[in-house]
């Protein structure tokens, strides 16, 4: 018996306020004012006062012929939803299995085997630090004068 009364006053509160809001919504532009500095003062006060004319039931557009059914939109939901189904199972990881897996490591190892590169001997080393101090020879400091 309680409960039934909190229903009903929650009810009451929630219709209360429905018709606050819509009567605080609807009295702001019933009193709006047209800044006068507006370039477009005239023209929208012009507007303002003019009434259109209200719409219809005949107004409503006939309902369009090209759209196809309900039962035609889940036909083809169904349609849709069996084909991905088919293809999960089709693609399921028990459908296949992985053959000849000894012929693919070694084309992979024989494709990639590493270059035979010696490390560097003391030669190399007295060719690297000669070219460095040639390098060094010929360079000089950029130019202190303006362009």
């Amino acid at each position: 018996m309680n409960g039934e009364t909190g229903k009903i006053v929650r009810l009451g509160v929630l219709i209360g306020l429905t018709a606050l809001a819509a009567s605080g919504c609807a009295s702001p532009f019933a009193r709006a004012q047209v800044d006068p500095t507006s370039p477009i003062a005239a023209q929208t006060s012009a507007v303002a006062r003019q009434h259109g004319r209200r719409p219809k039931f005949a107004d409503i557009p006939a309902m369009p012929t090209d759209v196809r059914p309900a039962e035609g939109f889940r036909a083809s939901v169904t349609a849709e939803q069996a084909a991905a189904e088919e293809l999960r199972r089709q693609t399921a990881p028990e459908t296949f299995v992985l053959k000849d897996t000894e012929a693919y490591v070694a084309r992979a190892r024989a494709a990639g085997t590493a270059p035979d590169i010696d490390a560097p001997t003391e030669a190399d080393r007295a060719a690297t630090e000669a070219f460095a101090k040639a390098a060094r020879g010929r360079a000089s400091a950029p130019s202190s004068q303006p362009k």
